[in-house]
């Protein structure tokens, strides 16, 4: 119970020094405001000019009450910036020289040449046949071909496991056509094994 009322008194007591210390402040206000009024010094309106026809000019009296000498200039703090400049936190990139200027731009065409160029045409896979032999009857040419432990017997104009076809046959070499591609490969004769039937 002391140790609530000892914190009760501490924080009252620290209401009223903030209490205290706002009235002071607002009396110091005061006296400044009031000292401000009292240097101000009142101008006496003139009398309006009349014109000939009898009227009075406003915009006479409005320039000769104003005194725009007096108004002062509006001055800008130099350290306050530029008031609508944009703040960007990327760092700033370092200076380039020519010399890499001129590589950048040559990278960059290569790139584009690259980029533009049309792709490399497609090329068969490499023949994997081996030529075991040949036999000849009249007119007619087998060709014996191996390829991954498969064994393949074909004439002119016949297809080869529905991806290749043989076309022509002579002592060194044997030429097929990829037929995806339909692209001539050749596949040379070393040893020249002929049968006859």
């Amino acid at each position: 119970m002391n140790a609530m009322d000892a914190a009760e008194k501490k924080r009252k007591t620290i209401i009223g020094l903030a209490l205290v210390a706002t009235l002071i402040a607002v009396v110091l206000v005061e006296e400044e405001e009031e000292a401000t009024v009292d240097s101000a010094q009142p101008v006496a309106p003139k009398k309006a000019l009349r014109t000939a026809t009898g009227k009075s000019s406003a915009q006479a009296v409005q320039n000769d009450n104003l005194d725009v000498g007096q108004l002062g200039q509006r001055k800008f703090d130099p350290q306050a910036g530029e008031l609508f400049a944009t703040t960007t936190w990327a760092p700033k990139r370092p200076q380039i020289n020519p010399e890499q200027q001129a590589i950048i731009a040559k990278k960059r065409a290569e790139a584009e040449a690259r980029a533009k160029a049309p792709p490399p045409a497609p090329t068969p896979p490499p023949l994997q046949f081996k030529y075991i032999g040949k036999a000849i009857e009249g007119n007619r040419i087998w060709v014996f071909l191996a390829q991954d432990g498969e064994n393949y017997i074909a004439r002119i104009g016949e297809k080869i496991d529905e991806k290749y076809r043989l076309d022509t046959v002579n002592d060194e070499s044997v030429t097929l056509t990829y037929l995806p591609l339909n692209a001539k490969q050749t596949l040379t004769i070393n040893d020249q094994q002929t049968g006859r039937f």
